[in-house]
């Protein structure tokens, strides 16, 4: 294998490699622990001749294919199932789309939903699985193919518009555009955005609890249902194409609006929403910010991404 292909191994391409190559020399050995108490067999096949091998035993990985890595240890070649061999060394990479975090490979037990641009740490190989960890030290396993080697901007933070927004007076509505009404038996509209307004600051989570936290659709979704139970769908996708509401263009856009942006390179066209509130101005939970606030899209990111809205209440 070329140098080239090691940098790019340790850039964090290790689980695409194992699972596409039919088995190359690594040019320069990666170092490896034994993650659980296993056997080294002689050659890549259980049949095969095999020794007991202890947990935490260091390693040096020389060649890997079908789910087997070729294993030195003090002269001594010997093979490994990829499973039990992690980096000694983890490899930072990136979370490419919102996805689901498993406790074992192959998505048997969700443990949470990594969101875009979530820095994770590559520790090994599991079929089409990586096991990885995060930055407080949590381990779990995601799909390879939701990885990335270059860094990833979550869906809104594209520009200094956001580092505008975080931490400052922003956060606070403008007192032309607050609502004061406060019962859902007055305007839906109003009432929406009250629930909205007072949200503001709420922290973010891709594992969204309401009201605790919060994703995009999630804080939509509560926010639209206190003011009408059953107004909103799940998720950002099906809330954008909910044709039960009518689909408004960036120049009609009124007050009480889901607005609907294209933040992912996909088909879909609605990766990201928010409550539009007049003026320029809506309310969304910010993966970026890590809470709710008020972002404008009368330019910037916002304004690039926007794709339409959706009139929920006509109130």
């Amino acid at each position: 294998m070329s140098k080239r292909t090691v940098r790019a191994l340790r850039a964090g391409l290790l689980m695409i490699l194992a699972l596409l190559m039919a088995g190359t020399a690594v040019a320069d050995s990666l170092e490896v622990r034994l993650n659980a108490d296993t056997k080294v067999y002689e050659s890549a096949s259980t049949s095969s001749r095999a020794i007991k091998a202890s947990k935490d035993l260091k390693l040096s990985l020389t060649a890997f294919a079908k789910g087997w890595g070729k294993v030195s240890y003090k002269g001594h070649v010997g093979y490994v199932k990829l499973k039990y061999l992690d980096l000694v060394d983890p490899v930072k990479a990136y979370v490419s789309s919102d996805t689901a975090v498993y406790k074992t490979a192959g998505g048997s037990k969700k443990l949470t939903t990594a969101a875009k641009g979530t820095v994770v740490y590559i520790v090994g190989v599991d079929g089409n699985y990586v096991h990885v960890k995060s930055k407080s030290g949590a381990m779990g396993y995601i799909k390879a193919s939701a990885l990335s080697a270059s860094r990833v901007l979550p869906d809104d933070d594209d520009d200094d518009e956001i580092a505008a927004v975080m931490g400052s007076a922003a956060d606070a509505v403008p007192a032309s555009l607050r609502s004061s009404t406060t019962s859902s038996g007055g305007s839906k509209i109003e009432y929406t955005i009250y629930v909205a307004q007072n949200l503001i600051g709420a922290p973010y989570a891709a594992d969204a609890n309401p009201p605790k936290t919060f994703d995009c659709a999630r804080f939509t979704h509560y926010c639209y249902d206190k003011a009408q139970s059953g107004a909103m769908k799940g998720s950002s996708l099906s809330q954008g194409n909910d044709d039960r509401y009518q689909k408004i263009d960036y120049d009609g856009l009124k007050r009480g609006d889901l607005v609907c942006f294209d933040t992912v390179s996909d088909e879909d066209l609605c990766d990201h929403v928010g409550i539009y509130i007049g003026d320029g101005y809506f309310i969304h939970a910010s993966s970026a910010a890590r809470k709710v606030i008020l972002s404008s899209l009368k330019s910037g990111y916002y304004k690039r991404t926007f794709s339409w809205a959706r009139r929920i209440f006509a109130d």
